[in-house]
């Protein structure tokens, strides 16, 4: 498939595709005899994953690493026995993710509790008091 037609399937646009090949995430495709790009199913099955990996937080670094050690473990997979290093260097991408994701809960969870206690104030602050106190703050300002 051309450039534009992986941009489509992968819902991107042409000019991401050409970064992800500029950065390494995509391998340089083949060329038409008129050098056009020509993709595979694969390619698209990366952006794919290169997507899937940024809406989970990863940076474009952590990425390529990721890219780079599912290479590794294809090419074990093959091979009778498996290597653990790429193995274990996943679980520890995997395991930084998680602390900073568990860190962003911690934060969410305390602007949310920060949020609930804002709400049941006004809820529970009769319309006169705040009324009163916006226009006391408007003759201030005055």
């Amino acid at each position: 498939m051309r450039i534009g037609e992986l941009a489509r399937h992968a819902e991107v646009n042409i000019q991401t595709l050409r970064f992800y090949e500029r950065e390494g995430l995509l391998p340089a495709p083949l060329r038409s005899g008129s050098g056009y790009r020509i993709y595979e199913i694969s390619d698209l099955e990366r952006v794919r994953f290169i997507r899937n990996c940024q809406g989970l937080g990863f940076t474009l670094r952590e990425i390529q690493q990721l890219i780079h050690l599912h290479s590794g473990l294809s090419r074990s997979r093959r091979a009778v026995a498996m290597k653990p290093v790429p193995v274990l260097e996943i679980i520890e991408l995997a395991n930084e993710r998680l602390l900073v994701i568990d860190e962003k809960i911690r934060a969410l969870n305390s602007m949310r509790g920060e949020l609930i206690t804002l709400v049941n104030t006004l809820t529970n602050t009769s319309p006169a008091v705040c009324l009163a106190s916006r226009q006391k703050n408007q003759r201030q300002e005055k």
